[in-house]
């Protein structure tokens, strides 16, 4: 298979997109790692860029200041409503008053604040004539998007700072043998691992979320890689000219090798799985308890492995696709080489959202009610 010619242009994009990363690496890594309240602030400054962004794709004076600030109200609401409602509803869950310490037991939207929110945008249209059906729909639709993207950010960084399955009662109180010679309670599983083990499971439990980072990250930079070294054969040249197969198969395997990796090292290493019990190789007596895949962990971790490129690239190409509606390159400039907070954020958002789903579902134990 022959090298494509790497253009000057392209080194140049390269370089400045390696420096870039590099630095965002130097504040989102730490971030973190400490997760709880660095990664709270953290989060809260993108998610207002990632806001201010799907205000300004249509024009920067599109929207007035009214739309703007129903947007901002609603989209901040639905993404920190659950931390509001896990503190009024169990107060050991505030982080003002347990030490700072930040966990997620369970995702939702307030389908009253989902409907109130389209009302809103629906009234506005009605009385602004500048207004038309396809801000209001754009609007909507983003809004809800970004919302469930940061909310699976932060349930993939804080669900594992939890004590242990919590979600399904039927579960919560059962007793299991650990992995560790001793028996735990479902309740307390993830606790008991790490203080068995002695590790620190504030620390610790920032793997899952680096996790899905490195099998995302390291999957666009080999899709960039491949690309531009052998890319023949494009994807979808109406929405992403530059995206090849060639590149996303690449990336695939280099992103979901490192991913894999990463997660090896720390569990038969450094005793870290990415979330006990739950998301590791070895047997799992909680999943066996739970009568969830016989208690074989590892087919699940390799499907959410082998997930990230294909939901990353489905992430990508939707925000492309935005892009293109509105005939503009980046969303933001905040990142040189990378564009803005979605445009770098796009298949992390994304790949959060449907992590987030499979560990809730999993650690639900598949039941379901309705």
């Amino acid at each position: 298979m022959s090298l494509n010619k790497i253009s000057n242009s392209s080194k140049v994009g390269l370089i400045k997109r390696t420096v870039t990363g590099i630095l965002l690496m130097a504040v989102v890594i730490p971030c973190a790692i400490l997760g709880n309240w660095p990664f709270f602030i953290l989060n809260v400054l993108l998610s207002l860029v990632a806001i201010h962004e799907i205000l300004a794709t249509p024009g920067p004076k599109r929207y007035n200041w009214l739309v703007k600030g129903v947007v901002y109200i609603f989209v901040i609401s639905f993404i920190y409503w659950v931390f509001l409602k896990n503190m009024l509803r169990d107060p050991s869950l505030n982080p003002f008053t347990n030490g700072g310490i930040f966990t997620m037991t369970d995702i939702f939207v307030s389908i009253s604040g989902v409907i109130l929110y389209a009302l809103v945008l629906f009234l506005i249209a009605i009385f602004d004539s500048k207004i038309q059906l396809q801000d209001v729909t754009y609007l909507f639709t983003m809004g809800i998007v970004i919302a469930l993207g940061f909310m699976g950010i932060f349930f993939v960084r804080y669900f594992p700072n939890n004590t242990g399955f919590i979600q399904n009662p039927n579960f919560a109180d059962m007793v299991v043998n650990g992995s560790w010679n001793s028996q735990v309670v479902l309740r307390y599983y993830f606790h008991d691992y790490y203080a068995a083990n002695n590790i620190n499971q504030s620390l610790a439990s920032c793997l899952l979320l680096i996790f899905i980072c490195v099998g995302t990250w390291a999957g666009d930079v080999g899709a960039y890689l491949f690309g531009m070294l052998f890319g023949k054969h494009r994807m979808n040249p109406r929405i992403s000219p530059h995206k090849t197969w060639e590149g996303f198969i690449g990336g695939a395997i280099f992103g979901s090798a490192l991913a894999l990796g990463f997660a090896a090292l720390f569990e038969f290493v450094f005793k870290m799985p990415l979330v006990p019990g739950l998301v590791q190789f070895g047997h799992s007596p909680a999943l066996e308890a739970m009568n969830v895949m016989g208690g074989r962990a590892w087919p699940y971790l390799v499907l959410i492995t082998l997930m990230l490129p294909v939901v990353g690239n489905v992430g990508g190409f939707t925000f492309s696709l935005i892009k293109r509606q509105y005939g503009i390159k980046d969303f933001g400039k905040i990142f040189p080489g990378h564009g803005g907070v979605i445009d770098r954020f796009d298949s992390i958002l994304t790949n959060s959202i449907a992590v987030t789903i499979l560990i809730w579902i999993t650690a639900y134990g598949w039941v379901f009610s309705v």
